[in-house]
């Protein structure tokens, strides 16, 4: 069953770091800009990421199902924030991606992953012990595209803010 839940937490991973770099992508190729409050949801999208790393070389546990869904909480609240602030405008910022804005995709994600952690605190049973196991070959493949993504961001931001305030 470990194996089971360390795949799934792997999918979600890879889901959400190539998410982050669909809105990277937006950003170098289609040249939109990306807000403060956009900046944020990737933050919390790689926290997410991270908290689930967590998971994959140790053992699940529910402090990090915990960190997940704070991250996952903090970036649908961002996400929604982003939605009321546009939704009486007449142009919504950026361009729909199949008829709704990035940061609308972005709180369905978060509600998402909100729903993945619940199943899984459903069913796998959480009676390990917390300490480390071996780390397969598989593994390695959502670090290195959680650092790769996480760097790649940090320039994103560093190339839209510099050293100011966005």
């Amino acid at each position: 069953m470990i194996l089971w839940e360390k795949i799934l937490n792997a999918l979600m991973i890879i889901t959400l770091m190539f998410i982050v770099l669909g809105s990277l992508v937006v950003q170098f190729f289609y040249h939109e800009e990306p807000c403060p409050l956009c900046l944020l949801q990737r933050l919390a999208m790689l926290s997410i990421a991270s908290a689930a790393l967590l998971n994959i070389y140790s053992f699940p546990r529910k402090l990090h199902y915990g960190l997940i869904l704070m991250a996952a909480f903090f970036g649908g609240f961002v996400a929604l924030r982003h939605i009321a602030l546009n939704i009486c405008s007449s142009s919504p910022f950026g361009n729909p991606l199949w008829g709704l804005s990035l940061y609308t995709w972005a709180f369905f994600t978060f509600v998402c992953v909100v729903l993945a952690v619940a199943i899984f605190l459903i069913l796998f049973d959480k009676n390990h012990r917390s300490t480390l196991m071996q780390v397969s070959t598989w593994h390695w493949v959502p670090l290195a595209l959680l650092l790769f993504t996480a760097l790649l961001n940090i320039y994103a931001t560093w190339h839209r803010c510099g050293f100011n305030n966005c």
